[in-house]
């Protein structure tokens, strides 16, 4: 049997860390933050790998107050 090695370009690698760094910040993740931590250099990327897992149901997007204007956490 052959294991998928998941390298940093890949959309599978950017959904498992994506989800990661939304568990480990308990629902206080913005999209900032988590571009700050991934490091990737595609947007749509992340995009993608949000999307995906509000489909899935495993996160939610909660509106909220920001610093400076209204922000979105995950």
């Amino acid at each position: 049997m052959t294991t998928i090695q998941l390298n940093k370009k890949s959309k599978e690698y950017v959904y498992h860390s994506v989800y990661s760094i939304i568990k480990n910040c308990n629902g206080k993740a913005t999209r900032k933050r988590i571009e700050k931590e991934i490091d990737i250099s595609s947007k749509y990327e992340l995009q993608y790998a949000i999307l995906r897992l509000i489909k899935e149901g495993k996160i939610k997007r909660i509106r909220g107050f920001g610093v400076n204007r209204i922000e979105y956490y995950y």
